[in-house]
């Protein structure tokens, strides 16, 4: 870390470039270097220097974040030479993970700063994960469906799992009897056959307008509300109310499926 601190100081000397100060924060894949320059110095002179730092450093590459948003100092992110592995332990273990009063609460791993990174999935109701083969998607997808499965209890959330492939939500089928959602009928809770999936989406859609009733009848805004006012008994289970859980939804290659689901339609 030392190395590439002086490293840097030296390449940015070669052009001129003075630094009053430099901190290294170290993360678990990226270590980042925070740079103060001297009065005067452009900020795009520092940013055109990308490649030559790389170079410097014998990185594969790095990136320039100039300035760091409320901090007024230049970043330069250099990957670590050999990768920490960020334990899920070490999330779901944190004071920010056990605390959160979050409504849907997602442990993801560590930020560049180390910090363990927790966000809400109810805030983002409608989330594609997207990437190439190899690049994580199913690691972040597992470790999803692990963090709501270790803060919720089985009547505040359900899930919808769809996977054509077979072999990447299997893992789950042992939670079917606490955690799983499925159609009356059904066999399996994990559905694997795709012309089988227009019927539970349709059928999720009938709960969702079944839910906005229920949500104006009891003159709130959200299941939170709901849910608080109905376990403080202001609201008449003979009148329908009951307790909503969360239901999530996970479609696993959901290219194939609107390929294939448009078909049997």
């Amino acid at each position: 870390m030392e190395t590439n601190k002086n490293k840097i100081v030296e390449t940015l000397g070669h052009y001129n470039i003075g630094i009053e100060k430099i901190k290294a924060t170290v993360g678990p894949t990226v270590t980042l270097f925070e740079i103060v320059p001297q009065a005067g110095v452009r900020i795009s002179k520092i940013k055109n220097l990308e490649d030559d730092i790389a170079l410097s450093l014998s990185a594969l590459g790095i990136r320039i974040i100039a300035p760091i948003p409320g901090k007024g100092t230049i970043g330069i992110e250099v990957p670590n030479q050999s990768p920490e592995v960020v334990p899920m332990k070490a999330v779901l273990g944190s004071e920010k993970f056990i605390n959160s009063d979050m409504d849907l609460p997602i442990g993801l791993g560590k930020t560049i700063s180390n910090e363990v990174f927790v966000t809400d999935l109810a805030k983002m109701p409608h989330l594609l994960m997207a990437g190439a083969t190899g690049q994580g998607k199913s690691v972040g997808l597992n470790a999803i469906l692990v963090s709501l499965l270790y803060k919720k209890h089985p009547s505040q959330i359900k899930f919808v799992l769809v996977d054509p492939k077979k072999v990447e939500l299997t893992l789950f089928k042992t939670i079917e009897r606490h955690f799983l959602a499925k159609l009356p009928g059904e066999e399996e809770a994990i559905i694997t056959d795709t012309r089988k999936v227009v019927n539970t989406l349709n059928s999720l859609c009938v709960e969702m307008d079944q839910r906005y009733e229920l949500l104006k009848e009891a003159q709130v805004r959200n299941i939170r509300e709901y849910n608080t006012k109905f376990v403080a008994r202001k609201l008449n289970p003979n009148k329908g109310h009951r307790f909503l859980p969360f239901i999530v939804l996970v479609i696993d290659e959901f290219a194939d499926l609107i390929m294939t689901a448009s078909v049997h339609q």
